[in-house]
């Protein structure tokens, strides 16, 4: 090859060279371009930035406290001077709050809900206290900064019941509202719902929550509008209005089921079988006696209380031993000239302010009533329901609300109220379903907090019985 064509190859090679590096250049300048578009556009559409303003409103004097980020103890809420007081002039006691507070309430501050977190977007989580007072930390609450794309917020429910009524239309394209609760358990809930999670405390002393699997509760979720979805070891459960879903303490999850609570514990006496006897410390019941004369004998301190086997009240005159099922019996006979009270009784001491709907029911039977009629003040009722409550503050007086079922010979007058005692009268030696909604009594209305329920026969003698007791709340 001639030393020309050597150079003219040369000069060639080294064109296609020069071509190679400039277009790899350009591409490389083309990619950190498009890289550093990228970037910016995903700055702008994902970059977050912490939301200000959410309010914790106290609407008691004590019993709520806050601990605020960066603050090594928590403190009481009191009322900031009137220039600084965000609620100037309102009953509620207010403060500011933000990511990375904790906010805690104590079972002295009272019944219902005792406090409210009211954020930005108009969405309150309303707090109670009892029975063992509740926590819940604020995590995260963002949005994005540059655009309407995101709202995110993140809880941590610790203890206690907690009622979320989350706002509905929001500016937002995505919306999430995420509560982390017991544990492993995390609940997205939808804008424009109204949900309630409990976490309960078991504290010494008191008989533990117990879920549907008969297992102590870890953690339940219910659902009055809207929809809740359980992300729960890898699964999720959609949880609709009007269900409710629980965790108890071995993992087990139960539902979603009706969103129902049954106050009362062994309603239908199965429990007798396996204690043979209720006594002092039953988490169920307990019985009782009262003489109600001076100086009663002990042969007329013959009032006792036993549960029996026989046919269900809808068929009472035809059942086979398979089908009978356990009826409480409260008896005393002997032809006494005086009166003695013989009852059970069983400790509720639960906060029923969630609940717009309180039916109590039950099953009863009068066979033996030696005096006619009611008597004077319910003293010679054979089945008398006595429950104990307070209005709305762990400071009011214990008041009480009686029905007394009685028969006699004359015909049956139905129902009448005097005083605290509603009476109604009922035929003899027939069953009658006693059914009640208690919100629409006159007395129980509104009341928050429901302490006992005693069942007791008085008089002189008498037999009278009850079964299949219920006392179920809805929200």
């Amino acid at each position: 090859m001639t030393q020309t064509a050597r150079s003219s190859a040369e000069r060639l090679q080294q064109q296609r060279i020069a071509w190679v590096w400039m277009l790899a250049f350009f591409g490389l300048f083309c990619a950190l371009v498009g890289m550093l578009g990228y970037g910016a556009w995903n700055y702008y559409t994902t970059a977050t930035t912490v939301i200000d303003g959410a309010l914790l409103r106290s609407h008691v004097n004590a019993g709520v406290i806050v601990q605020l980020r960066g603050r090594l103890n928590a403190e009481s809420i009191e009322r900031l001077p009137p220039e600084r007081d965000p609620c100037p002039g309102e009953r509620d006691i207010c403060t500011p709050v933000g990511e990375g507070s904790v906010i805690r309430t104590k079972a002295e501050a009272g019944y219902g809900p005792v406090a409210s977190l009211v954020l930005v977007d108009r969405t309150q989580i309303d707090f109670w206290a009892h029975p063992g007072g509740a926590e819940l930390a604020l995590v995260s609450y963002r949005s994005t900064r540059w655009n309407a794309a995101r709202l995110e917020l993140l809880l941590r429910q610790n203890a206690g019941y907690v009622r979320y009524d989350l706002a509905s239309g929001q500016p937002y394209e995505q919306v999430a509202y995420v509560v982390e609760a017991g544990d492993g358990v995390r609940v997205s809930l939808n804008p424009g719902g109204s949900y309630s999670i409990n976490v309960p405390v078991n504290e010494p002393g008191r008989p533990p929550a117990i879920a549907a699997t008969g297992n102590p509760l870890r953690v339940e979720i219910a659902t009055r509008a809207g929809n809740a979805i359980i992300d729960y070891r890898g699964e999720q459960f959609a949880v609709r209005p009007g269900q409710l879903l629980q965790v108890d303490d071995q993992g087990l999850l139960h539902g979603p089921d009706e969103a129902r609570w049954e106050l009362i514990r062994d309603g239908r006496f199965t429990r007798y079988q396996e204690q043979h006897e209720y006594g002092e410390g039953s988490e169920t019941w307990r019985k009782l006696w009262t003489p109600n004369a001076p100086g009663m004998t002990a042969e007329e301190q013959n009032g006792r209380f036993v549960v029996v086997r026989a046919c269900r009240p809808e068929t009472p005159d035809l059942c086979t031993p398979d089908n009978q099922v356990a009826i409480g019996q409260f008896r005393r006979d002997g032809q006494q000239t005086r009166p003695f009270t013989t009852g059970i009784e069983q400790t509720i001491d639960t906060d029923v302010s969630e609940f717009t709907s309180l039916r109590m029911s039950a099953w009863v039977r009068v066979l033996t009533q030696t005096v006619q009629l009611a008597g004077v003040a319910g003293s010679e009722c054979p089945i008398m329901v006595q429950l104990v409550y307070k209005p709305t503050s762990p400071t009011d007086q214990q008041l009480n609300r009686y029905f007394c079922i009685y028969t006699g010979a004359d015909s049956v007058a139905g129902s009448e109220d005097v005083g605290e005692i509603r009476y109604r009268q009922v035929p003899p030696f027939q069953w009658y379903r006693l059914n009640v909604e208690l919100r629409d009594d006159s007395l129980l209305r509104q009341a928050r907090y429901l302490q006992l329920i005693r069942i007791e026969a008085r008089g002189h003698d008498y037999l009278s019985e009850i079964t299949e007791i219920s006392l179920v709340g809805r929200q």
